[in-house]
């Protein structure tokens, strides 16, 4: 990849080189046959038989040795590691409102309060059924030991003192209802009800969800699976980022859905900027498959023709067509599986041209410095030539 990543800053360099020796050629034509209609009177070729052909210009590149990489390609939303809606548990008129929408809160936080004085007279009134009860167990209880009562009486306080203990602990828990708060540690994303508001049991209160990590689900067929795998990098491109950010394989299914024939991966993604939200759009580059030692060569460089792949090499001045077999494609190279080697000048500009042995001259650093030299000469010949012409006409108008 970071063999990629140097192929792609030096790109740009390479395409505005090659313009401007295509302009400084251009120029070198016009020039040069300029000066000579100047200095010949009217550019004619002298000698027999055509002019030699010029060799075409090109740009050549090793073939570099790394790693081809097969990507599946799609697009996805970012989605929360937990979403709940919270609804209501007990009736109410709202009371306090502690956290509204946007705001981070922990597992076990108040969310909200409601008005709770029936609720905690329900609990006071439980509380004393429960004493009398169990006063009432205690004292048929020692009176068992002595045979003053049966053991049925003596029972049934046993119950009832039970059963005291369980209203209790229900309206404590009712009274627990008038506290709403966080299921887990996230964001409240939604508040549905107003303060004053009278709500009832199993109405909607929050909506919450937890946004760290965040996850992106993924359906890739089966037959694309390869190498995938737990713990693997993947690489997304979020809309609401400017650049690119890395994902974990976080769980594979085990099972191939039959109505689609695709395999869910869920990705986790624990970093990112704030500006990412559950929702976001998101492509995802997904490496299924890897090849080490790879051959690669700039994609510009392959020309496809009737179904078959070929490119063009340097040898002895000459162009040479080759055949090749592709691998892996990737956006700016691509793996050759047969048809070049490392050692081959291979053209990756110009190459549109070209018709094999036509001659050819490769061009590179030094050459572009001899040619801008040249040009300057050509253009200042020009305006020397144009100059005098001028004058010529001028006089000759006299």
């Amino acid at each position: 990849m970071n063999m990629l990543n140097s192929y792609n800053k030096t790109k740009q360099s390479q395409n505005n080189k090659f313009i401007v020796l295509s302009l400084i050629f251009s120029i070198l034509t016009v020039g040069c046959s300029d000066g000579e209609q100047g200095a010949r009177g009217g550019g004619k070729f002298k000698g027999k038989g055509k002019p030699p052909a010029s060799a075409i210009p090109v740009e050549v590149v090793k073939p570099s040795i790394g790693l081809a990489a097969s990507y599946y390609v799609t697009t996805a939303t970012l989605e929360p590691s937990s979403d709940a809606k919270i609804n209501s548990r007990t009736t109410g008129v709202v009371k306090q409102i502690l956290h509204e929408e946007g705001d981070d809160v922990n597992a076990g936080d108040i969310l909200l309060i409601l008005e709770d004085d029936d609720q905690q007279l329900r609990l006071k009134q439980a509380k004393q059924k429960l004493q009398s009860t169990k006063r009432e167990f205690n004292r048929l209880n020692k009176m068992k030991r002595t045979g003053a009562v049966s053991s049925t009486e003596r029972d049934s306080a046993e119950i009832a003192y039970q059963s005291a203990s369980t209203e209790k602990e229900l309206a404590e828990l009712t009274l627990s209802y008038t506290k709403v708060t966080a299921p887990f540690t996230g964001r409240v994303v939604w508040r549905a009800v107003d303060l004053g508001a009278h709500v009832g049991q199993s109405e909607l209160l929050f909506r919450m969800m937890a946004i760290n990590p965040l996850l992106v689900r993924v359906h890739i067929p089966a037959n694309r699976l390869g190498s995938v795998a737990k713990g693997q990098v993947v690489e997304l491109n979020i809309d609401s980022v400017a650049g690119k950010t890395n994902a974990i394989v976080e769980l594979v299914s085990p099972i191939v859905d039959p109505s689609t024939g695709t395999i869910k991966i869920t990705l986790r993604l624990d970093q990112y900027p704030s500006s990412v939200r559950p929702g976001d759009f998101t492509e995802v580059h997904m490496v299924t498959d890897q090849h080490k030692n790879a051959i690669l060569v700039p994609s510009i460089s392959i020309i496809e023709e009737r179904g078959k792949n070929f490119l063009y090499t340097v040898v002895d001045g000459k162009a040479q067509r080759q055949s090749v077999t592709v691998g892996f494609i990737m956006t700016d190279q691509t793996e050759i599986v047969e048809g070049v080697s490392s050692t081959d000048d291979v053209v990756f500009k110009g190459q549109r041209n070209l018709n094999d042995g036509i001659k050819v001259e490769v061009l590179s650093e030094n050459s572009l410095k001899n040619t801008e030299s040249k040009t300057k000469t050509v253009i200042e010949k020009s305006k020397k030539i144009n100059k005098k012409g001028k004058n010529r006409k001028n006089r000759n108008s006299k």
